[in-house]
């Protein structure tokens, strides 16, 4: 779907993903830089409802994939290094941590969506001027901010009722027993899985995720700040134009 400006043969596509974002957001910032005043027409309800879905995909995505690889890939490395793995010791340049290498591997590779999106929405901050260029990065922050605070505060909460509810000593000692009438041994691993790992993975997940949300949501903000600010400076030496 193409939107055309009247009397100037500029097109714009609807946007799919945030790198299809980034480049409509560039073309505005380039066009209006080049003394080429863009009509508020021509960011359409259409460009809107597109760049509020994008900043919602691209937050949901990253955070469904944090989690997963954070508490439920993460859990399932734990009790595989903690039973099975020989080395337990990670040189990290001049710390050394306990935990396989692969372990603290998936704790990393969690943040890995959030750091890329966070990269490309700070590297779309720097065309925060002009009128169109503007409204559409408004519109991805907000919906992208507004999501992550609220994932967040979900998540805060969810891990907190499961913390609290559903793994309690009274139900991991329920789980045990049950377990233990068929297999002892394996009741023991569990019983020390839930109690040793995943209580202390969901209460640090809960505040981890408030965390990386609000890491997520104000570097953008802060590189929008700090690219006015060297704009107006080159204003000011005669080297910028818009």
């Amino acid at each position: 779907m193409m939107q055309q400006q009247a009397g100037a043969g500029l097109q714009f596509p609807i946007p799919v993903t945030l790198l299809d974002a980034m480049s409509e957001i560039q073309q505005y910032y380039v066009v209006e830089k080049s003394g080429q005043p863009l009509d508020k027409e021509i960011f359409t309800p259409n460009h809107a409802k597109a760049f509020i879905w994008v900043g919602f995909h691209s937050a949901l995505t990253d955070s469904l994939v944090w989690v997963f690889l954070y508490v439920l890939i993460g859990a399932g490395v734990f009790y595989v290094q903690e039973n099975f793995l020989t080395d337990r010791v990670t040189q990290i340049f001049v710390w050394t941590v306990g935990g396989s290498p692969i372990y603290w591997f998936i704790k990393l590779a969690s943040f890995g969506g959030l750091l890329f999106s966070t990269t490309f929405c700070v590297k779309i901050s720097k065309f925060y001027t002009g009128t169109i260029p503007k409204r559409a990065i408004n519109t991805l922050f907000m919906t992208r901010g507004m999501f992550l605070c609220s994932f967040s505060f979900l998540t805060f909460w969810l891990f907190g009722l499961l913390y609290k509810y559903l793994v309690n000593q009274q139900t991991i000692a329920a789980i045990y027993n049950i377990i233990s009438r068929i297999n002892p041994q394996q009741a023991e691993k569990v019983y020390y899985f839930l109690h040793n790992y995943l209580r202390r993975a969901l209460f640090d997940a809960s505040i981890t995720v408030m965390l990386a949300s609000a890491i997520s949501i104000i570097l953008p903000i802060i590189a929008v700040g700090v690219y006015r600010m060297r704009r107006e400076r080159e204003r000011g030496l005669g080297l910028e134009s818009l």
